[in-house]
Parts: structure tokens; sequence; C-alpha cells
């Protein structure tokens, strides 16, 4: 695609709103999530009334995701099929950035494209449409944090809920271009967040999961550190049972890290920690930090009593060999992770790994994350046998379509961990927020059953 959409000139910006109904899409990660309903909040605030369907929309807000290849497709495939129903159409988030003024080009139905920096700004930038504009926001280095005044809507709301606490990221890995979409990395405000904790509790929220590019950065460009938050979040926030925190950084996984999660009784024992590779030349090439996982799961379960890790490796990355594969497979052997996501890799256009040469042919990639994921079934079959007889505490979230309570461990993150089903019947049941014991009766390789305690 070829830019030749120019940035329109400002309009004045004070006219009344006139109220229109906005659906919106939301694509990608809980990061992601968390902007949709800050832009959604912003334009409710505005007047604007915000809808569910689609179909009922005059203009859908669709914050898209660019982070691989397939996740960008995605992102295409959805405003083609709105733009195919006519629907107007507001494009934010990574593919905005990335693409800018192509998009409009691309997408005539598009009243705007809204870069990262621009989110605040989302309901000027609707009035400037109401006007006969089409808007072009989308400034190169993003500088946008969440500020105290943020609106937000919570379109997921219930027993948990995202909160963001930082923007950017300052590391180079060589298959993601996060940095050169979204800017380094920043900090969001300590108080600012314990603020956001207590408004989640008020409204009914048990469960907050602490989300940023690298998590494990926050506080470096101010005084502050993770420890410190999660810290003041176990003491300041009352009402709050569960404090997660996901994509740590492995080389940033300090002792006192670990003491903090287990000292605290409310952060959960659970260390999300994505690590890609295990050889070290794998590593090297895709510029993570070099050490043995093995030492280092070790090491996180010395520290944390009853902790569980989760992870993520990426197999066909450019170079990989055979020796490379079976290292890694040798690596989950012996770590034994609880919880194992494996990603097959794909060329991003942007990406430095794109240039690189080795490429590893589909069909290898799929065959070798298949095998990965052999070996990880019965390590997460034994870990979920180990449960059955026990009784341990469970967040109901709802009530599942064959009457039975769906809720989660404390070692179980919403959307990509395990489930937790638990038998009810009329008089034995709980409704979702509640934590319950429950006494595990029955284990498969990633959902348990149990009866209520």
């Amino acid at each position: 695609m070829t830019t030749t959409a120019t940035p329109p000139a400002p309009t004045s910006n004070d006219a009344a709103v006139t109220p229109q109904k906005v659906g919106f899409v939301h694509l990608g990660c809980p990061k992601n999530l968390v902007d949709t309903e800050n832009m959604l909040g912003l334009l409710e605030a505005d007047g604007h009334q915000i809808v569910a369907d689609e179909a009922d929309a005059d203009v859908v807000l669709v914050n898209t995701c660019s982070f691989i290849e397939k996740a960008q497709q995605e992102s295409v495939d959805v405003l083609s099929n709105l733009a195919e129903q006519g629907k107007k159409l507001v494009i934010a988030g990574c593919l905005a950035q990335k693409f800018q003024g192509e998009l409009l080009d691309l997408f005539p139905e598009a009243d705007a494209v809204v870069g990262i920096n621009d989110v605040p700004d989302i309901a000027k930038i609707m009035r400037r449409t109401q006007h006969g504009e089409r808007v072009l926001a989308t400034q190169q280095d993003p500088t946008y944090v969440l500020r105290d005044d943020t609106i937000r809507k919570h379109v997921t709301l219930g027993a948990w809920a995202y909160l963001k606490i930082a923007e950017g990221c300052d590391y180079k890995c060589s298959f993601c271009i996060i940095p050169s979409m979204r800017g380094t990395f920043r900090s969001r405000s300590p108080q600012n967040i314990i603020d956001n904790a207590k408004q989640l509790v008020e409204r009914g929220v048990k469960e907050v999961i602490l989300v940023g590019q690298d998590t494990t950065s926050y506080g470096k460009d101010m005084d502050s550190s993770l420890p410190k938050l999660l810290q003041r979040l176990n003491d300041e926030v009352d009402g709050l049972e569960w404090i997660r925190f996901m994509y740590a950084y492995p080389n940033l996984v300090s002792d006192e890290l670990l003491e903090t999660i287990d000292g605290c009784d409310k952060i959960v024992k659970y260390l999300d920690c994505p690590l890609q590779h295990t050889h070290p030349e794998m590593l090297k090439r895709m510029r993570r930090p070099v050490m043995d996982h093995v030492a280092f799961a070790q090491r996180v379960r010395d520290k944390v009593r009853n902790v569980k890790l989760r992870t993520a490796f990426i197999t066909g990355f450019p170079g990989e060999t055979e020796e490379h594969f079976q290292h890694l497979k040798r690596s989950i052997e012996e770590a034994k992770w609880d919880r194992l996501g494996i990603f097959e890799y794909s060329d991003v256009d942007t990406a430095h790994s794109q240039t690189l040469d080795g490429k590893v042919t589909k069909a290898v990639i799929t065959q070798r994350r298949k095998e990965l994921m052999a070996i990880q079934q019965p390590i997460a079959y034994a870990h979920n046998q180990a449960m059955v007889g026990t009784v341990v505490p469970v967040m109901i979230d709802e009530m599942n379509a064959y009457g039975q309570m769906t809720g989660r461990s404390q070692w179980d993150a919403p959307e990509v961990d395990n489930s937790v089903l638990v038998k009810t019947s009329e008089t034995n049941a709980a409704l979702p927020g509640e934590i319950v014991n429950v006494r595990i009766t029955h284990a498969g390789p990633y959902d348990v059953k149990g009866e209520l305690a």
C-alpha cells in the first residue's frame, strides 16, 4: 500500500456533539482491551450511546492488532466485513499506528484513523468527523500514558478486570514491532493505579490483573518498582481478593519480586514469564536474555511457596535447527512448566526477524508445535492429578451452558489457563465473583472438576 492521504486541517471541536450509536470491536491483547474501554468511556461521556451489537451502530470503533501477520490479517478482515455492511468506521490501535493514512485509502468507509497517542482525544476526533472531515490522527513516537482523569467504560466487567500499569517497551526483541508502534517504556503513576483499583473494587471486581508490554520494568522511570506497587495494592485496596500480573521479563524477576509474591496474601502464587526459546543461539537471534531456564524455574519454585509457572515459547524461528529444537524439548521435559503456550513463528513485515536467514517451512513449524504440546500434555495432566482430593479456593466466573459453575484457582489467569468446573445443585451454588472452597474430584490435562467443600 502507498500512502496518499494527507491529514485534514483541524476544525473547531467546540460545536455541539451529534449523539451517535457507537459499536465496537476489540482485537488483540488485554492491553488493547483497556484502550478500547477507555475510548468508549470518553465517547459515552461526550454524549454518544455505546451499543453491543454492531448492526445497531451508526459508526463502529475497531481497535486493531498488528503484532503478528495473522493478527494483522484478522484486523483487515474485520474492517472489510464491516465496510461491506456499509458501516462507517473509526480505525484505532496498532494497525492504525503502523499503516496510518494508507488505511484511509484502503477503506473509504473510514471516518478516522486513530493512533496510539490519540486515544485520549477520541471524542474530539469524533466531533471532527461529524463536521465532514476524514481525520488522520497518528502521531509518531507515542508518549500517551493513562491519565488520572481517564474515563473507562467496562464492557467485560465481572469478577476480574485488567489494569494497565505501563505503556511501550524499551526492549528490541527481533520478532516484535511493539516498540516501533507504542513507543518507549513509560509507567503510569502509582497513585493513579491504586485509585483505579479501588474504583474497580467498588464496581464488584475481586481480581485485578496488571498488564503492560513489560510489567517487570514498572517504575524504572520514576521512584517506584513493581514490588513496591504490588505491596501497596496488597495493603491499601480493601475488598480486593486477588492480584495478578502478566508478561514478566525473565532477567527482571528479582529476588525482591519473588519475596513480595510469596509474602503478600492477596498476590496469587503464579508467575507468567514468556521465555520464547531455550537455546543460547536462538535467544541471541531473538535478542532475548540468554539464561538457564530450568534453573530459572527452580529458583522461582524455591522462593515462592506453592507457586505455579506459566511460560510461552516460539518454534520455527529463523535459523532453528533440529539441534535447537531438541534443546527446547529437553528443557520443557526438565522444567515441567505448569502452564505452557507454544506459538508458531511467522514473519512480520517490519520486524528484524523477517530479514534473518534460515527460514523454517510452515509444515515443519506446525509439526514442531504438535511435538511440544504432546510433551506438555502429560506434564499438565500430572500437575492436575496432584490436585485431586485437595480443597482449593476457586473464584467463580460464570454458570456455563451445562449448569455447572465455571471458575478458576489462583493458579489460572482468565482466557489463557485452566478452568475449574464445579458441580452445583438448586441448594448448592455460588454467584460470580465469589471465592469458594472446592474439593477437586477429577482431573484432565487442562481442566479439573470438583464440588463445593
